[in-house]
């Protein structure tokens, strides 16, 4: 098996950054996932420090903002462009109100925005995970529903290859090896209607109803722990030890 791509995602919600290699350490997610999140104004958590629910935060299953979005990253800055509206930062210091206005204006009716930001990562779960998918179950469950195939619907950090469909549940408690960094395999991703998004510009309602009826399953991909820190890099075979 291979590992094909690497996904992260710097703004909670908002399309990712591929990378070709990452340095990971154990027991947190992929350098820079999720740092940043853009929160409600009127939803206010109760530890406004820490890590909080993606309950919080804008997110494509209320809008179809975040899908149209298209986000250019490069070492130094980041540009965001919606329409004829485009918006360039600097990717180390978010202009925080800067951005929070722009997204604000592309769409009044979502309210207001505080840019957020957490080290550890606004992740949907909160322990440090990182999500892997398998192609073969993408294709899959598209040729199943009748819908797209990509890999983006599903918003994991790292894509692999040559596996059999639905093998990577298989793997629950054993460790996976790619690169130098050896990971364990904690558990299924159940899906949510974030999936109904494909972020090539089509949504299909109902997808999780149309999982569960001709897959039998609302899961797709696992979660996995660094349990060793090491340094990944696409093309790099994946092992699992049994």
């Amino acid at each position: 098996m291979i590992l094909t791509s690497i996904t992260r995602y710097p703004i909670k919600g908002l399309a990712g950054e591929l990378l070709s290699d990452v340095a990971v350490e154990g027991g947190k997610t992929l350098p820079g996932d999720r740092r940043h999140a853009l929160q409600f104004c009127d939803r206010v958590p109760p530890d406004p420090k820490n890590w909080r629910s993606k309950k919080y935060f804008l997110q494509s299953t209320q809008s179809n903002l975040c899908a149209d979005i298209r986000i250019q990253w490069t070492t130094d800055y980041v540009t965001l462009s919606h329409s004829d509206q485009t918006l360039t930062m600097s990717r180390d210091l978010l202009e925080g109100r800067t951005f929070a206005e722009w997204i604000s204006r592309l769409d009044p009716s979502l309210g207001q925005f505080t840019l957020e930001t957490l080290e550890s990562g606004f992740t949907d779960e909160k322990e440090a995970y990182i999500s892997l998918l398998n192609r073969s179950t993408i294709n899959a469950i598209a040729n199943a529903t009748g819908t797209t195939d990509y890999p983006e619907r599903y918003r994991g950090n790292l894509l692999i290859e040559q596996a059999k469909p639905f093998q990577e549940l298989q793997w629950v408690g054993k460790t996976l090896m790619i690169g130098s960094a050896h990971f364990e395999v904690i558990e299924p991703i159940v899906r949510c209607r974030a999936t109904e998004f494909d972020w090539h510009g089509k949504r299909t309602r109902g997808f999780l109803d149309h999982l569960n009826q001709l897959c039998e399953t609302d899961v797709c991909g696992v979660f996995l722990r660094t349990n060793r820190s090491g340094v990944i890099s696409t093309g790099d075979r994946v092992r699992v030890d049994d």
